[in-house]
Formats: structure tokens, C-alpha cells, sequence
């Protein structure tokens, strides 16, 4: 395979390769991601010049947004892009100060000032990809290439992901090949380059192995592994949920017990225990001390739901009330659970009300009420109704209310590391 046709994105290269790629590289992408293009065509990014019209140009291409988040599971944080920035700006100025002692005239690219930072270079990459020619208080010469040099060719993935901060929503292309057109979306050896490239990845190294997610039972994981599939398919590779289908016990009691047995086994791969935002998960979580896990087990609670602050609930029957008493309340941290996160669409009753929470018991440990959605079992089989659509007409998913699921999701992934 040829090695030093380069790593693009929005068209511009970031790194031409010259020391080929590593495994984590392709794994960013995905195998679906191959494609073929005739060398020549506008599409091509390659270094290359050929002349033959019968050969075709392999490559990776996909969105920034999708590589970015591929990027961060396996283990480059945006922490450490701005690392790689601040780093690569210093040794520029570094290189100016030199220049000016010596009297050196210094390309317009290396004229950058001591208090230049990795925040101005962002915003100078993204102006200058967007077409600007200058930038009021930021040196500036609208160049994006400039501002690509600077940054350390030895890590392509840290210097594509520090591109990707400034460019999120570009196309990033890795060519990885030349073949014959008669090849062209048929070539074995390429078509699982990037799911091998993950097994070696995994293989290799523990940092990159799938994030392992504990919840307090298989409820939960019949909620949130359908719905990464439907929202987040480019990252079901990278996060694992723990199968509860034979396990006799679930609740936040049980999952603080496995969050133990991890910690006491020393799992390696990096893993979250997610308990519900709810009394008896608060109450379970009580004698846990979570400053003696080791760092790769994370502990962590469902978000606060904007929906859940101000909810309807329903206390136990008194005089005044024979059926129960009916009023708004924060259920945050004492409700809940995963159907509370299902979306307004599914806790809607015919009527056009929601579902009320149900107080159940009081837990004297936390000195607050847990409380459960009531109609729990309807709750699920619409969420279930809901999925079904998801899948089967992908243009329904923006029109359902999937903000409750999408922040667990999201908690997942930037906890990760």
C-alpha cells in the first residue's frame, strides 16, 4: 500500500504520512467509510500526479464531527490536542525569537507573538478555512496551510484531532492506495482495513479497549444500547454495555457490589457505572468511596432533566385527597430512573399530560422520597413503539424527543477519559 499520500481534511493536508500511518489512524474510521475514486477527479486529494486514466485512488473519507468522536475514544481528548498546540506554538516562538537575534528575515507564518495561544490558532484555522483574510486581533494571513505547519507531523491523530477542533464539520480524507479500476469496490484487502486496524488497537492496549458501561439493570441497557445504534452508530464498536440477560439481581445495591468486583479484579478496559438519578441510587452510593476505585472505573448518576425539574407527582392519599395528592416538583435526584429519559413524546398521556411520578417510600438514609414513574410498563412498550419507527423511518428520528437519552449518551462519551 502506498504510504505517503496523506492525511486531509476540508481539503486541506494535514499530514503527508511520510512515515506511514498506525492502527489507531485507520480505527478512527470505519469500513463503510472506503472509497474509490479515478485519479483525476475533482474528489481526489492525492500528492500524486498520474497519467494512467485506468487508476483509481483508495481512500477513508468521513465526516469531521464522526472522526472526532471516534478520535476521543480512543484516547485523544481534546485536552490533549490543546496540548499539542501549545507545545507546537512554543517551539515557533521559539524559532522567532532565534530568527530576530540573529537578524534573520522570518516568513509571515513564523511572526507570531509571545502571548499568541492554542484558542487564537483555532480561531485563525477555522477563519482562514472559512475564506477570511483577516481576523481583528489575532496575527493572521488567512493562510490555513500556515497555520497546519505548525503543527508536529510525528502523531497524524493528535494533529487531526487538534484540526478537527477548528474544523469540525469538514470532510477528513486518508488515501491509503492505488489500484486498477477494474478493483474499484472490490478489493478484500481493503474492505476490513479499519476493523482490523480496531482489533490490533484493542489487542495492543487496554487505553483503547470499549468502554464497558454498567447500569443498574437490563432495563436500562434495553433503552440505551437500541438507541447509541440509532443515534450514534459510529461509536457502537467503542462502547460495550454489560449483559444483565442471566444476571438474577439488578438496582443500584447490585451495581455498587460490581462496581466493587471490578475495582477488586483490576479491569483493565476504561469503565462507567451508571446509577439512576434517583433516592434509592443516592442512598446505594452512600458507603461506596469512590476515591479508592481505580482511575479507569468512573461512578457516575444520570443528568438532570430540564423536563424533570418542574414535574407533576402524586403523593399518598390523605383526607383532603382520598386518591392521592397531585403537584409539581423537582424530581431531580430522587425520580430518575431511565423512563423518566425516554422523552416527552413518550411520557405523554392521551390527554396531553405527563405521566406523574408516584412517591413510594421515604429512605430515611438520604432523608428524601424515591419516587417512580407510574404506568411503567406502558411507558416502555411506547418507548419500544418509538425505536420501531426510529429504525424504520430514520427521517421520524428528529421529529421524537430524544434529548433525555442523547444526554446519558453523551455523559458516557465525555467521561470516557
Amino acid at each position: 500500500m502506498s504510504s505517503d499520500e496523506g492525511l486531509w481534511v476540508g481539503g486541506y493536508q494535514v499530514s503527508r504520512l511520510r512515515y506511514g500511518w498506525d492502527a489507531v489512524l485507520l480505527a478512527a474510521f470505519t469500513d463503510e467509510m472506503l472509497c474509490a475514486y479515478r485519479v483525476g477527479d475533482p474528489e481526489c486529494y492525492s500528492s500524486r500526479q498520474y497519467n494512467d486514466d485506468d487508476t483509481v485512488e483508495y481512500s477513508l473519507r468521513g465526516p469531521g464531527k464522526v472522526i472526532a468522536e471516534r478520535l476521543h475514544l480512543l484516547g485523544y481528548s481534546q485536552q490533549a490536542a490543546l496540548e499539542l498546540l501549545e507545545d507546537a506554538l512554543e517551539q515557533q516562538k521559539t524559532t522567532t525569537r532565534r530568527f530576530v537575534v540573529e537578524g534573520i528575515e522570518m516568513p509571515e507564518e513564523f511572526n507570531i507573538p509571545d502571548d499568541y495561544g492554542a484558542a487564537d490558532w483555532l480561531k485563525g484555522l477555522a477563519a482562514a478555512s472559512r475564506g477570511m483574510k483577516s481576523l481583528e486581533g489575532i496575527p493572521f494571513n488567512g493562510n490555513p496551510i500556515a497555520f497546519l505547519r505548525m503543527l508536529d507531523a510525528d502523531d497524524p491523530c493528535l494533529s487531526l484531532r487538534a484540526t478537527l477542533l477548528a474544523m469540525p464539520n469538514s470532510e477528513v480524507v486518508l488515501i491509503v492506495d492505488h489500484g486498477r479500476i477494474d478493483d474499484a469496490g472490490d478489493n478484500p484487502e481493503l474492505s476490513t482495513l479499519c476493523s482490523e486496524a480496531l482489533d490490533r488497537v484493542q489487542d495492543d492496549s487496554a487505553a483503547h479497549a470499549p468502554v464497558v458501561v454498567l447500569t443498574e439493570g437490563h432495563s436500562d441497557v434495553a433503552v440505551l444500547q437500541p438507541s447509541l445504534a440509532i443515534l450514534y452508530p459510529h461509536l457502537t464498536n467503542l462502547i460495550r454495555f454489560m449483559d444483565y440477560s442471566n444476571s438474577p439481581r439488578g438496582g443500584a445495591g447490585a451495581l455498587v457490589n460490581t462496581v466493587r468486583a471490578f475495582a477488586a479484579a483490576r479491569i483493565a478496559n476504561p469503565v462507567i457505572a451508571l446509577f439512576d438519578n434517583d433516592t434509592a441510587a443516592a442512598d446505594a452510593l452512600r458507603p461506596l468511596d469512590r476515591k479508592t476505585l481505580p482511575s479507569n472505573i468512573k461512578v457516575l448518576q444520570y443528568p438532570p432533566l430540564d423536563l424533570a425539574s418542574h414535574y407533576p407527582t402524586l403523593g399518598p392519599p390523605t383526607a383532603d385527597a382520598p386518591s392521592g395528592h397531585s403537584s409539581y416538583a423537582d424530581v431531580n435526584g430522587t425520580a430518575g430512573s431511565i423512563e423518566l429519559y425516554l422523552g416527552r413524546d413518550v411520557l405523554t398521556l392521551p390527554d396531553g399530560s405527563l405521566r406523574p411520578v408516584h412517591w413510594r417510600s421515604y429512605i430515611e438514609g438520604t432523608k428524601r422520597y424515591q419516587g417512580e414513574i407510574t404506568g411503567k410498563k406502558e411507558v416502555q412498550d411506547t418507548f419500544q413503539a418509538k425505536l420501531l419507527q426510529a429504525r424504520s423511518d430514520p427521517a421520524a428520528i428528529p421529529l421524537q424527543d430524544w434529548s433525555g437519552i442523547r444526554s446519558i449518551i453523551d455523559l458516557i462519551v465525555n467521561s470516557a477519559f
